[in-house]
């Protein structure tokens, strides 16, 4: 079959998923829009709400609980213990630990507090030495005292102590599990409820947070107390939210509407996250819902349509990669070889240029196998094959042409063009210390393709000089 019918049933095959798969978007949307329109209440509580919730969670665990999980890796990590442990004598090797953290995760802040020299290691440097009896510092000797890990803090900023910041401090231990410090990462306050205002905006809902007690503990600056002030009276009666959260939650009526309440407890947090609706504004965020759907089933198409034409071209490209390639070193293998022969060939007689070849030989192989295993030698030959291609031209070409052997074409080169290139192969391999400080050596047989000599011939007087480099004491070139 010619390129241009594959391309055509391959348009074809990828026009039919795409519109099957735009098609299902819009039914699945259109059904979900008008069950949902008959059936506003129950849609409200038994789907659209919980359903909402869910994106919500999720986003939360994306935006707000990835700094628990950067705290605990910082207080896991095996460089800042050590570091406490060894007398923090490098003050700026943590303070770029604590850079590095920050910027790698645009937290607002990275910090370190030692339990030994009380120090407050930030971003940015040593900062202060904490001592009791200031408010500012009540934050580390609670976390000291604490029963938990680890804890969420809405403090001032020791860095910046004019700004509120959303904290989550740390415990360290070191490997005897004795506390040896606090640290962990910030966010403002303000990218805290900016976040919270975008779920309140992109789900057209009340978005906030309360503890177990029902009292408020976090929203965004589109929080409306008035339109939330009886929900939050229902919660702080409430005597167990955990089991509210287990159900579907509750609905009441006020005034002329309904209000529908669903809760999710956030362990990491130990409170609730709060999702509330009222049914007054639900027919337009249905019909919200049904545009963007069809718009992300259109752009979705999209994606699937441009992703499967170039899966499906990439996967013909692996196909010949695979068939072509030694899979353990990355070099050619014999078959592709021959092709790349044959053009190098008819290229030497169009320019009337040399072609020559070096075949290599790593000495004394078969003893790393025999003593060290043969992963060790899988990896001696990768090794080796990425020595070989980092001091080759862009127009040579390596095959990997058995066990330890390879074979490297040279295009427009002469004999002694190739000899000069073989003995840097050879004097690169012997000063290179490979991995588990092994040294190794090569053997290297050279020969120039003469005008009308048959491959055979060529290849057969090059395997000659190798043996005569290993007859006369290996790690040398000889020409053939």
């Amino acid at each position: 079959m010619n390129n241009s019918a594959t391309r055509g049933y391959r348009a074809k095959f990828i026009s039919i998923v795409t519109l099957l798969i735009l098609a299902g978007f819009i039914v699945n949307s259109l059904a979900s829009y008008y069950t949902a329109y008959n059936s506003v209440s129950s849609h409200i509580r038994d789907d659209t709400l919980p359903l909402s919730s869910d994106n919500i969670y999720s986003e939360i665990q994306r935006d707000l609980l990835s700094p628990i999980f950067i705290s605990s890796m910082m207080a896991q990590d095996t460089f800042l213990r050590d570091w406490v442990l060894d007398g923090e004598v490098d003050a700026s090797a943590l303070v770029k630990y604590l850079k590095g953290v920050q910027d790698r995760y645009q937290s607002e802040t990275a910090f370190f507090v030692s339990e030994k020299t009380r120090r407050y290691y930030h971003s940015s440097g040593v900062l202060a030495t904490v001592e009791k009896g200031k408010a500012i510092n009540e934050w580390y000797f609670r976390v000291a005292q604490m029963d938990d890990t680890y804890e969420i803090n809405v403090d001032h900023d020791t860095a910046n102590p004019s700004e509120i910041s959303v904290f989550i401090n740390y415990k360290v231990f070191d490997y005897q599990q004795n506390f040896i410090g606090a640290t962990g990462v910030g966010l403002s306050l303000s990218e805290v409820e900016a976040l919270i205002d975008s779920y309140s905006s992109k789900y057209h809902r009340q978005v906030y947070f309360v503890d177990r007690s029902g009292e408020l503990t976090l929203r965004g600056q589109l929080f409306d107390y008035d339109v939330s002030n009886e929900t939050l009276k229902i919660l702080q009666k409430d005597p167990s939210l955990e089991q509210l959260a287990a159900s579907k939650g509750l609905d009441y009526s006020e005034g002329n509407h309904k209000v529908y309440v669903n809760l999710r407890y956030i362990p990491e947090f130990d409170w609730f996250l709060v999702i509330e609706e009222r049914d007054v504004m639900q027919k337009q965020v249905l019909y919200q819902s049904l545009a963007l759907n069809i718009s992300l089933g259109v752009v979705v198409s999209v994606i699937v349509l441009i992703l499967s034409w170039f899966t499906l071209s990439g996967y013909q490209k692996r196909l010949e990669i695979m068939a072509t390639t030694d899979k353990l070193s990355g070099a050619l293998n014999r078959h592709s070889f021959d092709l790349i022969f044959e053009r190098y060939v008819a290229l030497k007689k169009r320019k009337q240029s040399a072609l020559s070849g070096i075949i290599l030989d790593i000495d004394w192989f078969k003893q790393v196998n025999d003593q060290h295993g043969h992963l060790v030698g899988d990896r001696l030959i990768r090794e080796v094959a990425d020595v070989l291609r980092a001091e080759m031209r862009d127009s040579d070409v390596i095959c990997r042409w058995g066990g330890e052997e390879y074979l490297i074409l040279l295009a427009d080169c002469d004999i002694a063009s190739a000899e000069k290139i073989a003995n840097n192969f050879c004097q690169t391999i012997a000063h290179h210390t490979f991995e588990g400080g092994k040294n190794m050596t090569a053997s290297l047989g050279v020969a120039e393709l003469a005008p009308n000599q048959t491959q055979n011939d060529w290849l057969q007087k090059m395997d000659n000089a190798l043996y005569k480099a290993k007859a006369n004491g290996r790690n040398r070139v000889e020409l053939a």
